[in-house]
């Protein structure tokens, strides 16, 4: 991102808690300076992965024995990255009453690989990328599915775009209309050729969220998958039906317009979702990450006084980040 190089990965634990133990923190550790790099507090325990797994929907999650948690790991720019990552995770026996620490979950982050850089798939101003370089959902959906691991919203936003009150829409919240952000054009991020085009699918109206699902394909709505090349493959949700400007096969530009921003699908208002993944799939592949070519930084929800703007360039911005895209 603007700020940090963030190194994701995931933490594969044994069930602790069948011996006992409660977990109060993990640690995570330069294992050559053992210098403290960041604190996972209890905060984050929700996204752990233990079994019985939540129910998804039309979906038979396997039995796991193991506890997973999908992890990001943010190094302020400029600072060297750690060759050898550890964790010590802090934990109460009840059993014994008493604290003990256990260290483990020794890696060596990969250098050598850069995420693709792709065009915004939306131009104007006002917009804020929600979920996206955060620990919580996207990153952390992560589905068990007959001895696989699939994770590919892991690198995936929501769009919305607010006026100067902060505010996604005027008048009524149970139109579509209502939204600033509805019919805007959607563009190749990329160039390559249409993998997959599905259309004709209803909209909920406006933040009503009423359209009853019969299949995991339909919660994407109306979508397009984009085929980069290279096992990459761009999806874009929730489509406008009808607004396709483009059909499957068809090969595509960079910048090139490809349907309208919509409200179909899982959504609780108009928005965008979208990912980049290595299957032409809404959630049996693997979530890849990426950068945008440029964007301009208009402001933080959580720094009204930062000056601004900010032009930034091959990079992913951090959530809360109001962005302008000319």
């Amino acid at each position: 991102t603007e700020k940090y190089l963030r190194i994701g990965y995931t933490l594969k634990m044994w069930e602790f808690m069948k011996e006992g133990l409660l977990l109060n923190e993990i640690m995570v550790i330069d294992d050559d300076t053992k210098a403290e790099l960041m604190t996972i507090g209890k905060e984050s325990f929700g996204n752990f992965k233990i079994n019985p797994l939540n129910p998804v929907p039309f979906l038979t999650q396997d039995q796991i024995t193991s506890y997973y948690l999908s992890v990001q790991l943010p190094i302020p720019l400029g600072q060297e990255v750690p060759t050898h990552i550890s964790h010590r995770f802090n934990l109460r026996d009840t059993v014994n009453n008493t604290v003990i620490d256990v260290e483990g979950g020794l890696f060596s982050p990969r250098t050598s690989e850069s995420p693709m850089a792709i065009l915004s798939p939306v131009k104007g101003t006002g917009w804020l990328f929600i979920n996206q370089s955060t620990m919580a959902y996207h990153y952390n959906a992560t589905f068990f599915i007959d001895g696989q691991i699939y994770s590919a919203e892991q690198y995936a936003f929501d769009n919305v775009q607010l006026d100067e009150n902060l505010q996604s829409y005027t008048g009524d919240p149970a139109k579509s209309e209502s939204y600033f952000n509805y019919g805007d054009t959607l563009y190749a991020v990329a160039g390559g050729s249409v993998q997959t085009l599905v259309d004709g699918r209803p909209e909920n109206n406006g933040n009503a969220k009423n359209i009853t699902f019969n299949s995991p394909d339909e919660y994407g709505g109306n979508y397009l998958i984009l085929n980069m090349g290279a096992n990459r493959f761009a999806v874009y949700c929730h489509c406008v039906p009808g607004s396709f400007l483009v059909k499957s096969g068809d090969v595509v530009t960079e910048g090139q317009p490809l349907a309208l921003l919509g409200n179909s699908g899982n959504s609780t208002e108009p928005h965008l979702h979208f990912q980049i993944c290595d299957k032409p799939d809404l959630f049996f592949a693997k979530g890849l990450p990426f950068v945008l070519k440029k964007y301009t930084k208009i402001g933080e929800l959580t720094d009204p006084n930062l000056p601004v703007p900010l032009v930034v360039t091959n990079s992913m911005m951090e959530s809360l980040t109001l962005l302008r895209f000319d």
